[in-house]
This record gives structure tokens, C-alpha cells and sequence, in this order.
């Protein structure tokens, strides 16, 4: 899309690639700017010319992917203004979004339209690791819960035979698989049990296939 001559001095003075594509203009009197491939397309670009021009907008686990990535994209780093973009963005994802599962899921459910610069930015990885450290600490947590209603032999408790699916399991069924597997991998490796998978792998695969089915039927 283009940008008029008018709206670019606050987008300059921020965003090195506008800068860039600026200053190798060959024509002076430049009107228009042409930006092609930018994450997030015009939604994004608004977003980041609303902040500078500080025009007050709210920053939530919805959008802060599209503004980490456009951020990113126009390279509104600390080298062109204090208190950036990317820097603000930043603070956001390590201070709200990835402090509960449930914005970790928002979060990486919103970078599957944002790739490869969602993954660029680390993003993707931030996210799965920190689902797979929440779910894990969650699961520490209520260990003692789930073997309720179990049944004691000699000196050890069997579970009920009735599965126990977690709290968190329903968000993780609106993940891509590549994403739902590479959250998976992820809580193996900090320890996640993977029997305790099971009833979280029934669901998604329940949910799957009830997507699945209602594709084949509207064929």
C-alpha cells in the first residue's frame, strides 16, 4: 500500500526502513512511499502510525503479535526514538502476555498469521515455552488433586481410571498442530509426564476430527 508525503515526518522520525526507503528516493519531491509485504498488512501499519503520532490506542494480548511484528518490520528500534515501538512492545510481552497461559495462547494463536517474522522476533518460541512452563507449574501444583478418588494398594495410590483433563487443554485445541506439537515437545522436555498428555491429546484430536467432519459434510 502507499503512504502519502503527508504522514510521513512522525513515521521517519521512528522507522528506520521508512527513513531508508526516504533517503534513497531519487526524486526530491517525493509524494508517495510504497510498501509492500508488511506483517499484519494495514491494520498493522495503522496501529504503528497511531503511535507516532501519539494517538493513544490500547495494547492487549489481541493485537501486541501484529505490533511486535510491524514493529519489527519498520524497525522502530531505540536507535531512532526513545521508548520505540519495539521497546514498548517488549515490555508488554515479557510483563503481561506471557505472565498467564491463557494470553500465551492468545498471543501465539494471533503469530500463526505473522509468520516468519513472528518467529524472526521470537515470539513462537517465547510463547510455547512459557505455556509449557505454566502448564507444568500448574500441574506441580495440583498433583495432589488429581489423584483424588484414587485407590490405595499396599503403599501407593493407582489414579482413577477416569481421566483428568486439565483446566488449560481447551485453549490448546485452538492451536495449529505444528503449534500444538511443538507445545507438547516443549512440555515434555521441562518434565511434563507423558501419560499426563493423554486426556489433552484425546481432546485436540476430538476436536480435529469434529472439524474434519463437518468439512467432509459441507463438501
Amino acid at each position: 500500500f502507499l503512504i502519502l508525503c503527508q504522514l510521513q515526518f512522525p513515521l521517519v522520525s521512528k522507522s528506520g526502513y521508512i527513513r531508508r526507503l526516504v533517503s534513497e528516493s531519487n526524486d526530491a519531491d517525493i509524494s508517495v512511499i510504497e510498501i509492500s509485504d508488511i506483517p499484519g498488512g494495514s491494520e498493522a501499519f495503522e496501529l504503528a502510525a497511531k503511535f507516532c503520532y501519539g494517538i493513544n490506542f490500547e495494547i492487549s494480548t489481541e493485537n501486541i503479535a501484529v505490533l511486535r511484528c510491524v514493529a519489527e518490520f519498520l524497525e522502530m528500534t531505540e536507535d531512532y526514538a526513545v521508548g520505540n515501538l519495539v521497546t514498548r512492545t517488549e515490555a508488554y510481552i515479557n510483563e503481561v502476555a506471557l505472565k498467564s497461559l491463557s494470553s500465551c495462547v492468545t498471543v501465539l494463536l494471533a503469530s500463526e498469521s505473522l509468520l516468519p517474522m513472528a518467529e524472526q522476533v521470537k515470539l513462537v518460541s517465547r510463547c510455547i515455552d512459557a505455556i509449557a512452563y505454566l502448564a507444568c507449574k500448574d500441574s506441580q501444583s495440583s498433583g495432589i488433586n488429581r489423584m483424588e478418588g484414587g485407590i490405595e494398594e499396599g503403599n501407593s495410590l493407582v489414579p482413577q481410571q477416569k481421566p483428568i483433563v486439565d483446566w488449560w487443554a481447551e485453549d490448546l485445541t485452538m492451536l495449529r498442530i505444528d503449534m500444538f506439537q511443538r507445545v507438547l515437545i516443549a512440555m515434555t522436555a521441562r518434565g511434563f509426564k507423558q501419560y499426563a498428555l493423554g486426556p489433552t491429546l484425546m481432546l485436540y484430536a476430538q476436536k480435529s476430527l469434529r472439524g474434519l467432519e463437518a468439512f467432509g459434510k459441507g463438501r
